[in-house]
């Protein structure tokens, strides 16, 4: 549960930056549910460290641009 939880303050970020502005960005939440849950897939430690932000950086990345562009 720690690892979503790591990711998920990662992924939500962007969410909260933007939706300070528009608060109907913060429906962008459950996107950064599911990219946490996702990105903190069960391998051994640090390994999933490594892997989960290949994973979560990307997607953290596409949700800012997501994000930006509806903002505009």
């Amino acid at each position: 549960m720690k690892r979503q939880l790591l990711f998920f303050a990662f992924l939500a970020i962007p969410v909260v930056c933007f939706a300070v502005h528009r608060p109907i960005l913060f429906s962008f939440a459950g996107v950064a549910a599911a990219g946490a849950w996702w990105a903190a897939s069960p391998v051994s430690y640090p390994r999933w460290i490594v892997q989960g932000l290949a994973r979560a950086v990307p997607l953290a990345a596409a949700e800012a641009l997501a994000l930006w562009w509806l903002k505009g």
